[in-house]
Order: structure tokens, then C-alpha cells, then sequence
């Protein structure tokens, strides 16, 4: 057994042998694949651990190390190495689905011209005949980045012809070539091997062959063999081919006589295909869709993926619809440095039967979408956006589910234009938004046709006065019998923020300006054409921060405690002629404690008196500092009523109190989250709102979520009845 061992003493020195250089016997190869290695560097490190533990007796003989190896990893001799041998942060997504991943142990490693480097060959036993070399036990040849071994090996020393028997094993960076008789040719690069495995670990793809050739090219070709992107030991997906060529360069695999297997099943024959092999765009088709429906029957769609360059695409899907008819989908992409990224879809069917059936009296069945999406950012001070979405019909998105044209089922679809100008202090909006009603019971919003608004930031330096103002004008317009105008809405007000290591203060003052100029249907003669209103506002916030170190489940943890209060006075001012354009009331939360106002949109200035207390608590990892829980619970003490409402008839808001409104976080660790917030009154001892969220991401990122709602009606006429909701969800 001495003679075997991985060791030789020279001029004192004891040197190691490995598998990437000369002189390593095979008895060691399958034991060092199952390490996770990614130079050179890091191989000969691991070598010297297996020729240690050679040396002390822990491992003996090839029978045994090849027997650990094989049970360590059954996959090892693909390069595959098992997930949970792989570092964390180098676990990609396809890692995780996978668990695992292809390691190419010449990925670290210096690339060297093979046809500009001599070629290094070690064996156990060498002879020469005339300009042939035989080799045989633990055949070792190295060409520059290129590397073989097998049992036995001949080489022609003048034609730099190589042949090689048993165990064959041909590597360069991201490729591995495997089989059981082969030939070589070191002045091309060109190989050829017999009843063979090969990998290329970049573009995650193995496969086998019954003769396999690697010519100089870089052009892979396969005779009676078969590939898949699954990972070892999983055969879901399989291309069976008669003749498979691969150009590791281009990207690109064509098969010829392919069929396609699932689960071992022929799922799709094809004479001829071409297909991408990496992540570079191609044109071609995309897997078709299949589905069927109750209301259309039997839905076949087969997308068509057209490259036109490197910055703009077209993806055509013909879409046949059993009861229906042909519908004909489109999507296109740009993207450009100055105009942003746009997209642009549509669809369109002609004489849809199935419609024409359920509303005769329609006379047009033509039906179709229109889609248009834009982002853009120029200098880094205009920012761009577009969202427009138009249909036919309101039933055109529930009937045909386009949903691969980026049009969600919404009870509306917005058609938005807007322009950012980005200042250091100033922001500057230019918005035009009107919507399209999917849902016949559903009063058409007002379009804004325009609004610009202008805001001013200051930096917020603490200890000194930062002024604050908002300018916003608004064009309100409806194709409903409906009041219309035009708004103007203006704010103007000064902060002295100041900040302490252990607290805030933060007092506010402004002043609100709210005019209309009104456009009056025939049916409310009675309504002023130019109401306003006008409003004071003050405000103080603060709160404290106290911390201290504990233990939590073992685990060393810092707790806050934040109390915070908050003061808020604002003038009334007699607003029951104004509209309502835009505005509603918030829905009440524990963020709703701090605000400044009870009202969405610019339609109400409204008054107040008020104080908010409310305290938070967290917990924070005491290694890394990720918040592992947090809980709040605040509630609100007015001290006059609440006069100004949304509708003129609203009788006044008299409660002394607010609801008691909590919320809690829980984040034990990156997968697993808790979320939950709950609505409690006080003067009836009952909940009237709460919701609890729980989403698990498993290590293969499958999603889970469960949740639950609870809301009680208040303050309405009649016997309301509660709502309450439960929601399961996944993501696979």
C-alpha cells in the first residue's frame, strides 16, 4: 500500500499530488469530486487533507475511497456538488430549486492556450515505441487549460494524436467530457469519445450520447444520446435526440429527429428544433399555453418570440379560443437610454361567437385591448411614466384572462401620463389620469386633465427653521351628469425639527388655502361656482427612545421602548358647498394616530383638536441588528367635535376618543414572517377590525401564506352584518 500513497520526498520536501496536475493516481479522483473546490488553489488544499488522512491509515485502498465518495455524493462524477456543500452566499435561485449546483473545478484557475502550451503526461507505467507513447495506470494529460485521464493512453508524439481507454475523463473551463474509449487530437482540440456523459456547467445542462465529438469550434455534437437542464437523478424533462448539435459559443443547440419526454412520457416529437442553450435572447417559439374554460372551451395558444435587436423584442400569440374564435395577442419591448423602457400590447378578435351569443343586442363582436407601459429617467432629474390600458368591452378581461398582457382585473383601468421634474428642493409633478370602469354598478371617476403640483423639500436639518410649501392645481372633468372644475390647493409653513440621541421634537406650522372654480350641471343650480376655504394648522410631535439588552429564546437581543405623542390643532372653516373630486376618508390605523389629517385628496381642510399617545416596543438582534419584533398600540383624545365631513349632511364626529389601534410584527428569521393589526373600542368592549398575515418562503422559495380578516361595521343605520375573511396562498 506504500507505494500508492500520494506523497514523495524531494531535496527534504514533502510534495502532494492532485487530480488537476500529473501524477495523482485514480484511486484518488472520485474521492476528491466530492469537495466543493473552485481554483486551483483551493484543490491542492484538499488533496493534501485526503493524502494526510492516506498516510494515517483513515482511508485505504481505491475499493474504499470510491465507496465513500459514490455514498457522499452518487453525483459527484458530473461535478455536481449537493446544496448543503455550497456556501451560502453563492447559492443562486436555480441552486435552491435544484439543491445544488454544477461546480467546474477549472473555474478559478489561470486559462492557458491550449495550442500554444506542450502537452504534460504521467502515468504509473510509461513506454516508448518509436514516436508512440503508451501509458497506462492513472493516466494524467495536461494541455495548457486542457485536461485528460483515463486507465490507459497512447500518444502519437509527431501527429499529437492521443488515444485513450476506460474512465475517460476530458475537461476544459465549463466543460466535462466522460466515456468509456476516445480519441483526441491536441493540435485542434477536436475529441471524440464513445458510450459518453458531458456537462456544461454555465449553461446547467447534462447530457449522454452513444458517440459524442468536441471539435475545435467549440461545437458539441451527440449521435443517439439525449440532454436535460434537471438536475442528476431527476429525469422530468428529457430531449431525446437522434443527432444534437451544441455551440457553446453562439448559445445555441439544434436537434434533429427530437422528442420530447415527461416523466419518461413522449409529450412532443419534432424533425427538426432550435433552441437556446444560455440566457441570450433568441427568435423562435415559446412553450405553447393550454387550457379550457366553461365559457370558451378549448384555449390553445402558441407564442412567437421575434429578437429584432439588442434593445427591442415582439412576442405574436395566436390564440385560439374553442367558442370563440381566433384572438390574435401581441407584446413588444423598447428600451432606449433616453426614452426609458416602453412596452406595448394588444389583442383583438374578430366576430367573437361566444359574445355575440350573450348580448345580441351589442351588434359589434369585435373585441379588443390596448396596453401601453413607459418608464423613464433623463439626467437623473426627469422622471417619466405612462400607464394606459383601454378595452372594447367591460367584459373583455374577465372573459379572456390576458393576463400576459400585463392587464389585471381591476374594477378599473388607468390611463395615466405623468412627468417628474426632481430638484434639490423642488419636486414637480405633471399628471393626466382618467380611468376606464369594468364594472357597470361602479360611478366613473373624475379625470384629471391636468394636475401639476409643486412641492418644496427643505433638508431637514435639525435646530434650524425648514420651510415647507405645496402648490397644486387640478382640472377636474367627468362625461356624467356631474359638477366639474377646476381646484387650486396651496400650503405653505415652516418645521424645527430637533433631534437628540435618545428622542424627537418636531414642531409644525401652516397655513391652507383651498378655491374652486366650478362648472354647474342643470340639476344643482343652487351650487356657488367658486367656493373656498381656508385653515390654520399646528402640530407638535416627539418621543423618546429607551433601550436595553436581554435574552430572547437564548439568543442576546436589545428592546426598545418609544413612547411617542403627538399634538394636532387646525382651524375650521365651513365647507358643506365644496365637491368632492377626489377625496375620502382614511381608513383608521395606528399610522393614522400621526397624521395630519383625516382625509385622502384636497377636498377638506379639516378641523381639529387632538392628542395622540402611543408607545412602540422592539426587539432587535443583538449580533446583526435585524428587528426581529415590533408592537405599537396608540389611541387618539379629541377635545372638541369633529365638524368638517365628506358629505355636508354628515352629522358631527362627537366621541371624546378614538378606537384603540395596535399592530405587531414578528420576524423569527429570513422565511418566516408575522404581521397583524387590530381595531379595539373601548366604550362597547368589542373588536371592530383585526387582520393576521403568516407568509413562509421555504429554502426551494415555495410561498405560503395564511391569513385572516375581521371587520365590524360602525357607525351605520341597521343591522350590519360582520365581515370576516380567511385567505390561503401559494406560490410554487
Amino acid at each position: 500500500m506504500r507505494s500508492q500513497l500520494l506523497m514523495k520526498r524531494a531535496s527534504g520536501a514533502l510534495m502532494f499530488y492532485h487530480a488537476g496536475f500529473p501524477g495523482t493516481p485514480s484511486c484518488m479522483r472520485p474521492a476528491v469530486k466530492t469537495g466543493f473546490y473552485t481554483s486551483r488553489l483551493q484543490r491542492r488544499a484538499w488533496y493534501a487533507m485526503l493524502a494526510a488522512l492516506c498516510t494515517s491509515g483513515a482511508l485505504y485502498g481505491q475499493e474504499r475511497i470510491e465507496e465513500t465518495a459514490v455514498a457522499a455524493n452518487p453525483h459527484a462524477a458530473l461535478d455536481w456538488v449537493p446544496i448543503s456543500e455550497i456556501p451560502e452566499d453563492q447559492r443562486d435561485l436555480r441552486c435552491q430549486l435544484c439543491e445544488g449546483q454544477y461546480v467546474d473545478p477549472l473555474a478559478g484557475a489561470e486559462r492557458v492556450d491550449p495550442d500554444q502550451a506542450p502537452i504534460e503526461a504521467s502515468a504509473r507505467q510509461s513506454e516508448l515505441d518509436g514516436s508512440t507513447v503508451r501509458l497506462s495506470g492513472g493516466v494524467e494529460v495536461v494541455q495548457g487549460s486542457r485536461e485528460f485521464s483515463s486507465d490507459a493512453a497512447s500518444i502519437d508524439r509527431e501527429s499529437r494524436v492521443g488515444t485513450l481507454e476506460g474512465n475517460i475523463e476530458l475537461r476544459e473551463p465549463g466543460v466535462l467530457l466522460r466515456g468509456e474509449r476516445g480519441e483526441f487530437y491536441s493540435r485542434s482540440g477536436e475529441a471524440q469519445l464513445v458510450n459518453s456523459r458531458f456537462v456544461l456547467h454555465q449553461q446547467l445542462l447534462r447530457g449522454e450520447a452513444a458517440l459524442l465529438s468536441r471539435d475545435s469550434e467549440e461545437l458539441i455534437r451527440v449521435e443517439d444520446g439525449a440532454m436535460t437542464f434537471c438536475a442528476p437523478g431527476n429525469d422530468d424533462w428529457i430531449l431525446q435526440t437522434d443527432q444534437l448539435e451544441l455551440d457553446i459559443e453562439e448559445g445555441v443547440g439544434v436537434a434533429r429527429g427530437a422528442t420530447l419526454r415527461a416523466k419518461g412520457y413522449p409529450v412532443l416529437y419534432l424533425p427538426w428544433m432550435s433552441f437556446p442553450i444560455d440566457d441570450r435572447r433568441r427568435s423562435g417559439l415559446l412553450f405553447p399555453m393550454f387550457g379550457t374554460d366553461s365559457r370558451g372551451g378549448l384555449d390553445v395558444g402558441a407564442p412567437i418570440y421575434w429578437n429584432i435587436a439588442p434593445n427591442y423584442d415582439l412576442v405574436y400569440t395566436p390564440r385560439y379560443i374553442g367558442q370563440r374564435g381566433l384572438n390574435h395577442e401581441f407584446q413588444g419591448r423598447y428600451l432606449d437610454k433616453y426614452q426609458g423602457s416602453w412596452q406595448a400590447g394588444g389583442s383583438y378578435i374578430a366576430n367573437d361567437k361566444q359574445y355575440a351569443d350573450d348580448f345580441p343586442d351589442e351588434g359589434d363582436s369585435n373585441r379588443w385591448l390596448a396596453n401601453v407601459r413607459q418608464n423613464g429617467l433623463y439626467g437623473g432629474r426627469w422622471r417619466s411614466q405612462i400607464q394606459y390600458t383601454k378595452v372594447s368591452d367591460v367584459d373583455l378581461i374577465r372573459d379572456l384572462e390576458t393576463s400576459r398582457l400585463d392587464a389585471r382585473r381591476d374594477v378599473n383601468l388607468l390611463q395615466l401620463g405623468q412627468l417628474d421634474y426632481l430638484g434639490d428642493r423642488w419636486l414637480v409633478n405633471f399628471q393626466a389620469q382618467q380611468f376606464q370602469p369594468l364594472a357597470e354598478d361602479i360611478r366613473e371617476d373624475y379625470k384629471k386633465l391636468p394636475q401639476i403640483t409643486a412641492q418644496y423639500r427643505s433638508d431637514g436639518t435639525p435646530f434650524a427653521l425648514n420651510p415647507t410649501g405645496l402648490l397644486q392645481y387640478s382640472n377636474f372633468d367627468t362625461d356624467l351628469q356631474r359638477v366639474t372644475g377646476q381646484r387650486l390647493y396651496a400650503e405653505a409653513g415652516v418645521t424645527y425639527p430637533m433631534a437628540w440621541t435618545y428622542g424627537f421634537l418636531r414642531p409644525t406650522a401652516k397655513y391652507r388655502i383651498l378655491e374652486y372654480q366650478l362648472d354647474r350641471p342643470l340639476d344643482e343650480p343652487l351650487l356657488p361656482e367658486d367656493p373656498n376655504a381656508a385653515s390654520a394648522l399646528a402640530s407638535v410631535d416627539g418621543g423618546l427612545f429607551f433601550e436595553r439588552e436581554t435574552k430572547l429564546w437564548g439568543r442576546n437581543v436589545i428592546q426598545t421602548l418609544e413612547p411617542r405623542a403627538f399634538y394636532l390643532y387646525s382651524q375650521f372653516d365651513e365647507q358643506s358647498d365644496q365637491p368632492d373630486f377626489d377625496s375620502a376618508e382614511l381608513t383608521f390605523n395606528y399610522n393614522q394616530l400621526f397624521r395630519d389629517t383625516r382625509f385622502s385628496g384636497r377636498d377638506r381642510l379639516d378641523d381639529a383638536n387632538q392628542v395622540s399617545v402611543g408607545v412602540t416596543t422592539r426587539f432587535l438582534d443583538g449580533a446583526s441588528g435585524d428587528e426581529m419584533f415590533n408592537a405599537s398600540i396608540g389611541q387618539i383624545y379629541y377635545f372638541t367635535n369633529r365638524r368638517v365631513r365628506l358629505n355636508a349632511s354628515d352629522p358631527e364626529l362627537d366621541r371624546s376618543n378614538s378606537e384603540l389601534a395596535g399592530e405587531f410584527n414578528f420576524y423569527p428569521n429570513d422565511r418566516l414572517s408575522v404581521r397583524s393589526n387590530l381595531q379595539y373600542d373601548p366604550s362597547t368592549g368589542r373588536m371592530n377590525a383585526g387582520n393576521i398575515m403568516a407568509s413562509y418562503t421555504r429554502k426551494d422559495r415555495i410561498v405560503l401564506n395564511a391569513g385572516y380578516t375581521y371587520r365590524r361595521p360602525v357607525g351605520l343605520v341597521g343591522n350590519q352584518p360582520v365581515t370576516e375573511q380567511s385567505h390561503l396562498s401559494t406560490y410554487y
